[in-house]
């Protein structure tokens, strides 16, 4: 063997080493690993390049074409970003609304409705929802409006349902911490908790408001009731069970030691703000 031979052979060795040891499964990176097998070779140094970007160009584009079989649950193949068979995604929406809720009735099990995905994550269940159907929409809402609290939505095109599931399931918490009534929410319905989930050091200035309604008991289940109420005073006191006049009192002296009166407009906001900081802090 040549001396030509004997290098360009000890350059295919190392480069089967490399093979062996590379553990990524994307292209980028393969070129400085060519290149450091061909060491100081000029030659082997430019063949490596060549070589290296010819390769990384066939695999960028294997990839995009790779399609891995569907597990048996469509809704979790789509929301996970798995690539999926053309003769699949030919028979979807182009667009779903995405729903998720709390699994917290058996009545859940119950509802199929043909054109709707479903399937479960981490206890909550995610619909997928034609954007089309705007009456089915409207159908599903209502009927899940009697078994769980919050409904959370996000809507986008089939090809980027990962981020509608995620953006629900954020819109869930933050309707959640914040002791949000029960209803529909979008995330331009929870951009203030958002704001403040974001901000850790505005969040802790909040919450800091009513550390001494945190301390008491009464006055704590006073205040989350009212929330949860969306500050119906009347409504907070029959959930609570107790009188008008006492739900009267306790907000007052909720008003006393925060310096903001959950009965006035701007002292509701900034309590609510502070309920839902104290929850994220």
């Amino acid at each position: 063997m040549g001396e030509h031979e004997q290098r360009f052979a000890e350059f295919r060795a190392k480069v089967r080493a490399v093979g062996e040891q590379w553990a990524e499964n994307r292209p980028a990176g393969l070129t400085e690993l060519l290149c450091a097998a061909a060491a100081d070779d000029p030659e082997l140094l430019e063949l490596a390049r060549a070589g290296a970007q010819l390769l990384e160009d066939f695999l960028d584009g294997l990839s995009c074409t790779a399609v891995l079989p569907p597990s048996g649950d469509l809704a979790a193949d789509l929301i996970d970003g798995k690539a999926l068979p053309h003769h699949v995604v030919g028979r979807l929406a182009p667009v779903y609304v995405v729903l998720v809720c709390e699994q917290r009735d058996a009545r859940m099990q119950e509802l199929d409705v043909p054109g709707v995905l479903r399937t479960t994550r981490s206890g909550l269940v995610v619909l997928l929802v034609p954007n089309r159907d705007t009456e089915l929409l409207h159908e599903i809402t209502a009927r899940l409006a009697g078994t769980t609290r919050w409904i959370a939505t996000a809507r986008r095109p089939v090809a980027e349902l990962p981020d509608a599931y995620a953006e629900a399931a954020e819109v869930l918490r933050l309707v959640a911490a914040g002791c949000r009534p029960a209803g529909t929410y979008a995330l331009t319905d929870v951009l203030v908790e958002q704001a403040i989930a974001a901000n850790p050091s505005v969040a802790t200035r909040l919450a800091e408001i009513i550390r001494p309604v945190r301390e008491n008991q009464v006055l704590w289940e006073t205040l989350v009731a009212l929330v949860h109420a969306d500050f119906n005073r009347n409504q907070a006191a029959r959930d609570l069970f107790v009188h008008r006049s006492t739900m009267d009192y306790r907000l007052q002296r909720i008003a006393r030691i925060t310096g903001w009166d959950p009965a006035g407009g701007h002292g509701a906001q900034l309590l609510r703000a502070a309920l839902f900081a104290d929850a994220v802090a």
